[in-house]
This record gives C-alpha cells, structure tokens and sequence, in this order.
C-alpha cells in the first residue's frame, strides 16, 4: 500500500509543473549532468526572482506549507517580508527544510536540506519523526552555495539516498542573490524547531507554524549576504506556533529558547559572529542558532506565551544598506 504522502514525489511534482516549464520567466536554468541529474540553477550563475524563490522554499518544504512576501516598517522604510505557513510542521521541518545533512565531500562539507532528508533520516533532526519517505523513486536536495555541483557530488547524494542519479534534483543558489535572499530568511520556523528540540520541548505537540522574516538589502559579496541573511533570523524573525500542551511545558523553555539569552554576544551582527567562529558552522555554537523571537499559543488552555525581542538597531544597515544620501 502507498503511503499517503511523499516530501520528494510532491516536490519533484511543483518541479516539473511550475519551474521547468517557466525557466526564463524564472531567470533560472535547468541543466543535466551525464549521470541523469537535473541541476536547476536559482541564484549561482543565474539572477533568480521573487517567484523562483518562493518556489525554492516550497520546494525545500515538500509542498506542504504557503509562501507569502508581505512588509514591515523599519525606521520608516517599507522592508519586504517572507511570511511562511507550515502544514504538519514537525515532519516537514525536521524531515525535509531543516539544513542539517552534512555530507563530506573531498575536503569539503556540503549541508543540504530538502525533501532528500525524508528518505534514509541521514542527521540527528531527521531522525527525531518516524516519517520516512519510502521508495519515492526520485530526491530533491537544496543546495544554498556559490557553484554547481559535479557529477561526482550528485552521484554521492544520489547513492546514499538510495535513489538512481538520474531521479534525482539538486537546486542551488548563492547566498548573494535574490533567492538567497529570500530562501534563508525563509528559514525562521525551521530554525525555532530544531531550538525547541534542543531543550527538551515535545516537539511532537506543535500542531501549526508560521514564520515571519524580513528579506535585506542584496549584495554580491558572499560573505556580507552571509551575514545579511542570518540576522534576519538572529535579529527580525519571529515565529508563531499553535500548541496542545500544559503551560508549565512552555514556561519550562521561554528563559533559554530566544537568542537574546546570549547576553554576551547580543546586538553583534552575525558577520563578526561567524568571523569568530571561523567561518565554519561545525564551529557555531547551538546556542547561537536560536530564533529571534517566539510566541506560543496553547490550544488545551487558552494561553499565549511570547519570548524574544526585534532588534531594529542590528537590522536597519542589513535592510538599507549604505545609506550615502
């Protein structure tokens, strides 16, 4: 019997349907290999547009979920704003968007995310569900860096999904495009679950999830997009979760859930952050992979719990740039 769902068949669906067919509305490509796999270039040698970063992140979520772009106010200026709503958050987030695959490659490591993740549970997130996606005949990775992968990565994700190279779809884009852009930022209900699970809260309790990020100012410098894109999760996301548990569960996480709680570091800009941790995520500590802010609404009692605070004074260089006039 088939399973009711499957994270790659859905995704590899909204591929073959809304993408491939639009390549040059998109301003993407789509190329494939000599092994059978499909490389859909969304932001590395390709400019990418709003539309094909909605279609990343709803990618990266199997199809269960909605992207919307909405705005904000920041010090007066209109900022745009990637809204994101997660259907059946703990499967899709901690089996499919999370990025969490670290996979060695020569003498680097390539972290992927994606519906792919659903199939073997290859990292301790994915591993938390009993959801697999089993036989789903082909894999969908999301790649966020500045070259396409070769033959010989794909066929290593390929062979350790268990899936044939040539079902297999990698998507990529540089962190200094407009997908990039949008796609991390995209990533503020992926980043409040894996924090929950953290410390200790049921993560199976969560029973809906929306996120709420604002999008920066572009820039082709890949280590300044770096440092753009994950304050908007450090310093201006805000994630909302519908709860079916007792209040003390929720108190029990509010004091050490928010990245606010590193009073030490607080209010410096990710870039320097990550300059300390050597450039390297193996180096970032847990703790500094916290969302900005949280609320929790509990449906068993009624309750609202909220934790976390925007930081405008971080953000307003991100959004606005170098302001000269």
């Amino acid at each position: 019997m088939d399973q009711p769902f499957s994270y790659n068949r859905q995704a590899v669906e909204l591929i073959e349907k809304s993408v491939l067919p639009r390549l040059n509305e998109l301003r993407i490509e789509a190329n494939a290999l000599a092994n059978g796999t499909t490389i859909i270039d969304m932001g590395v040698n390709c400019l990418g547009c709003w539309t094909a970063a909605k279609y990343f992140v709803l990618i990266g979520l199997g199809g269960r979920g909605e992207v919307e772009y909405g705005k904000v106010l920041i010090d007066g200026t209109l900022i745009p704003t990637v809204n994101v709503y997660v259907t059946q958050p703990i499967i899709t987030e901690m089996s499919s968007h999370v990025a969490y695959w670290n996979l060695r490659y020569g003498t680097t490591t390539i972290v992927i995310s994606g519906p792919i993740r659903a199939i073997q549970a290859p990292d301790m997130f994915s591993q938390t569900v009993s959801y697999r996606d089993v036989n789903p005949g082909c894999g969908v990775a999301m790649i966020q860096t500045d070259q396409i992968p070769d033959e010989a990565l794909t066929q290593m994700i390929a062979e350790q999904a268990g899936i044939p190279a040539d079902k297999l779809y990698v998507i990529v884009a540089k962190t200094a495009s407009i997908v990039g852009s949008v796609q991390v930022p995209a990533r503020n209900v992926e980043q409040t679950l894996p924090s929950l699970y953290d410390h200790g809260f049921e993560v199976r309790n969560i029973v809906q999830a929306y996120g709420i990020s604002p999008i920066v100012a572009i820039v082709s410098d890949e280590d300044e997009a770096y440092g753009r894109v994950n304050d908007c999760l450090l310093y201006g996301q805000e994630t909302t979760l519908w709860v079916d548990c007792s209040d003390q569960e929720i108190e029990s996480v509010l004091p050490v859930l928010t990245f606010d709680k590193n009073k030490d570091i607080y209010g410096m800009p990710f870039k320097e952050l990550f300059r300390q941790c050597g450039r390297s995520w193996a180096n970032v500590p847990r703790d500094w992979d916290a969302p900005c802010k949280v609320n929790f609404h509990n449906i068993r009692t009624g309750h609202s719990f909220s934790i976390g605070t925007i930081n405008e004074n971080v953000l307003l260089n991100d959004f606005k740039g170098e302001v000269t006039c």
